[in-house]
């Protein structure tokens, strides 16, 4: 986990039904700014994308829903048909290009995770992604640098992209995946981008 760099002015976005234009609040706090994307307990979850492994054969099964201001990620995963991931997807307001790090606050299960982010690069919709270990029932920060993203597509490493860059990010997104069966909650409080 590497330490976020930080500037001045807070935007908080609120992602509601109503899009992205639910609630701007402009929020002084220690000269650092934000842009910080809470779930609403009255979120549409037909506004996230589930992609399971069925688009390749797979049987693993994610869900998603938003309650008391959690978005819950769950589900189970299975080996069969050379499947074993699923992962969800939800597009997110334009970032300003100066944004250079992303916190997200999460209680999970003990599995590993990654944290995706869609950028178009070329006229193609690249996958950027880092992964991180979660405990068991513990509430925990995880702060990375949007250097840490590793570029994928169709689940291929591209080696020689583009560091990702705030103002091409699309969509924000979690994914999970393992060689043998496996069931999984992921429990996502807020994500904050700096």
């Amino acid at each position: 986990m590497l330490i976020p760099h930080c500037f001045s002015a807070v935007v908080v976005i609120m992602i509601s039904t109503a899009g992205f234009a639910a609630s701007f609040e402009e929020i002084k706090n220690m000269n650092n700014k934000k842009q910080v994307i809470t779930f609403a307990a009255d979120a549409a979850e037909s506004d996230w994308e589930v992609i399971n492994d069925s688009v390749m054969g797979g049987l693993s099964v994610g869900n998603v829903q938003e309650t008391d201001k959690v978005l819950i990620f769950s589900g189970s995963l299975s080996s069969e048909n050379n499947g074993g991931f699923t992962s969800v997807y939800r597009k997110i307001p334009p970032l300003p290009e100066e944004v250079t790090s992303v916190n997200i606050r999460i209680k999970g299960d003990g599995n590993r995770y990654q944290l995706r982010m869609r950028s178009r690069l070329m006229g193609e919709q690249i996958a950027y992604k880092v992964e991180f270990d979660t405990h068991a029932g513990r509430l925990e920060t995880f702060s990375f640098n949007l250097a840490d993203f590793k570029a994928s597509f169709r689940g291929r490493i591209i080696n020689n992209a583009p560091l990702l860059q705030a103002d091409t990010i699309s969509h924000l997104g979690f994914l999970i995946t393992a060689k043998q069966p496996t069931d999984f909650t992921l429990s996502a409080y807020r994500v904050e981008f700096y």
